[in-house]
Formats: C-alpha cells, structure tokens, sequence
C-alpha cells in the first residue's frame, strides 16, 4: 500500500502525495496548494510551491515559510484576515497532524462547524471537504486502502452559490475613476479585457500575442487545462491594438500577486469591497445575455463544452423584468397622480399620521361668526401703524 497504508500516513503525507499526483496537473493548482499546505503545516511538513523550469512545471518545497516572501502591506492584511479564522487554522492543523485512520466524520463535521461559525462561506467549507474527500476516494481507488472506509462519504457536499453580479451606472463610474488612478498602466487594460472577453485571470496572465489573431478576432488560451479558441469584440479587438509589447511575448507582464494586491486597492477606492475580479467575467457574461446572445453563443464567448452555465445567465437575464417593466409603462403611461411626496419630506411619519387622525377625529376648525382672521401680514401692518418695530 501507499505511505504504507492508512494507520501509518497522517493527512499531511496524504496530500502531499496527493498534491504531487494531481493538484499539479489542475487548473486551480495554486489555490488548492494554498490549501493543502496548511494540513503540511500541521503535520509539521514543508509548504509546497508550483515552479517552471524549461517549459515544464513541478512541485517543490518552500525554501521559507509561507507568507515570508509576501510583501508587508500584503502580509499585514493575512494577518488580519487568518486572526478571523483562528479555530478553523487550528482545527485544520489538528487534521493535518492526525492519522488516516482515526480521522472520523465527527472531526471532519466540526471542521465545518467552526468554518461557518468563522463566517466562512459555504462554497469555501465545499472547497475544504471536497479536497479531503477526493484524496481519500484516491488512496482508495489507486493506492491499495480497499478496507479504508473514507469518513468524509457521510457528508454532504453543498452547491456553490452561483454570483449574479450586477454594477449600476454611478458603480460603474466610480470603478473606471479608480482605475484611472492606477500606478500600473497594464491593469485598466487587464480588468477592461477580463470584463469584454470573460477570461479568467489565469487565461489573461498566460496570454500571448503569438495566441491572437485581430484579423479573424480569435484569442487560443488555456482554460481549465484545456485550449480553447475565443472569439473578440471589436471592442477587445481595439484595446488589443492599444496595448504596447512589454517584450516578454505576453499580452501582460503582471504576476498574480501584483494583480491581486492592485485589485484590493482599486475596489477600495471605489467603495465595491465587495466585488472580486472573479466577477469581472460575471459581468461581461451579463452584458451579452442582456444583450440577446443566445446560450449557444454565449457558450462560446465564455469557453464552455456545454451551455448549462450559459443558460444560467440567459435565464437571469430574462428573469429580471425590470426593463420591460419600464416598457410597458412608457406605452401606456398611467394617469395616476403620484403621491404627493413632496409635501411629507423631511417630516416624521409618525407626525403626518398624528396630523391627519387629529383632523379626521375633531373635523374642521369651525371660527364664530364675530372672528376675523388676520393673516400674518395684516398683524405687521397692524403693529406698524401703532408706531412700534417687529422686533419690539
């Protein structure tokens, strides 16, 4: 058996193997290392780091612990952040150190206790488990541990909340001013393509210009570990032409980490904390289903083999009527007088509603038949023929 079987290989071992066997070969492979080098931790292994070397790619160990080579600023906010997520740390050492054998489901469901009581999302305890899951399901299948029952079987797996993201045109405008504002030239550019091309980050930082075609607008990427062609706008197209050759033979000289560290400054200073460059493809995905692309044409301008995702967004897209709610209102307009709002702004509602209970119950104010009512004027002017001030 591999690592001589389950009671005598710890989780940190497992995935270290597993790491080496598959997360290489995986498109999201630096983000799965991220996770798997906190059970090595644990188990008091070295971190693991993707290399490439003469057009080849392998794993290697960190000659520095993880986060000495990130920059301050950068390391500042990590800090910040994995102080939120103490216990889950905590726990998900515990689990690197502990043996395959006497990991339960019990330790593995109050790993997801503690993530969520941590505010970590759902589609991230999904990430955490499915790792654990698909390592085991290996040393099963392929490594000989046929009598090894995989403890994370009798947990469910839940689905990714898919982001319908959407920016309003004052959003819109506050993320092209802080664009504006970048140091780096390259990144408008970059955020600008991810929005009107939908690539991935990934995709964008490994394309080359030998890739592109502005004649036939075509654009052949790696996506997912798989090449595909994608088609241009004329608007990518001509931002492409605008683009200068940094001589590297890529579109973009930028590193993942200098992305990452101009994204978190430029949604910062748009007030859009919220919005992930992830979403950036989400949007541009939006905008051509808003405009009437069909899920077939979609599928291509996305990457995809089917058109299930493609399909999401045409059906949010058509889903959100409130375009044609305005439609039909501007053919038939309605006769309705509106509210006077006006009138209310600025007072309390609680004022207004004593009000008009005040004069339903009591009625009208009726004046005896010997009162004439002054008006304001009529007093100044009164006063004033007595030979007496205002103010006075």
């Amino acid at each position: 058996m591999e690592l001589d079987g389950p009671d005598c290989a710890n989780i940190g071992q497992l995935l270290n193997r597993y790491a080496h066997q598959f997360t290489l070969v995986k498109h999201g492979c630096d983000h799965e290392l991220t996770r798997i080098n906190n059970y090595l931790a644990g188990a008091g292994m070295p971190a693991l780091q993707r290399v490439f070397a003469e057009g080849k790619q392998r794993l290697e160990e960190r000659a520095c612990r993880v986060g000495d080579s990130v920059p301050n600023a950068w390391r500042e906010y990590l800090t910040v952040r994995r102080s939120r997520r103490s216990e889950t740390y905590a726990r998900i050492r515990d689990i690197g150190a502990t043996r395959c054998s006497a990991l339960t489901t019990a330790t593995l469901r109050d790993l997801v206790s503690t993530m969520k009581s941590e505010g970590l999302s759902d589609s991230t305890v999904q990430k955490e488990l499915a790792l654990l899951k698909a390592a085991l399901n290996v040393a099963i299948r392929e490594w000989g541990w046929a009598d090894f029952r995989n403890p994370a079987t009798g947990i469910r797996l839940g689905r990714s909340r898919r982001r319908f993201v959407r920016l309003t045109e004052e959003q819109e405008a506050q993320l092209v001013q802080s664009l504006s504002t970048c140091d780096n030239p390259q990144f408008w550019p970059l955020v600008e393509l991810a929005m009107t091309t939908t690539m991935r980050r990934g995709s964008l930082l490994s394309l080359r210009w030998s890739d592109i075609s502005l004649e036939t607008r075509e654009a052949h990427v790696w996506a997912k570990g798989t090449p595909i062609t994608l088609p241009l706008s004329r608007r990518s197209a001509e931002l492409l032409r605008l683009i200068p050759d940094n001589g590297s033979g890529r579109v973009f000289s930028m590193s993942a980490n200098a992305v990452k560290l101009a994204w978190e400054g430029v949604r910062e200073r748009a007030g859009l904390q919220w919005l992930r460059f992830a979403d950036l493809r989400h949007l541009g995905a939006t905008f051509y289903a808003r405009a009437g692309l069909s899920a077939h044409q979609l599928r291509l301008v996305l990457g995809h083999t089917t058109t299930r995702t493609a399909e999401f967004y045409v059906d949010m897209v058509n889903s959100d009527v409130t375009e044609a709610l305005d439609l039909a209102e501007a053919a038939r307009p309605i006769r309705r007088p509106m509210p006077p709002a006006e009138v209310h702004r600025g007072r309390p509602s609680h004022v207004i509603l004593a009000e008009r209970r005040t004069r339903r119950l009591n009625g009208p104010v009726v004046m005896a038949a010997n009162v004439i009512p002054l008006s304001r004027r009529s007093n100044r002017q009164e006063v004033e023929t007595d030979g007496e001030s205002p103010e006075e």
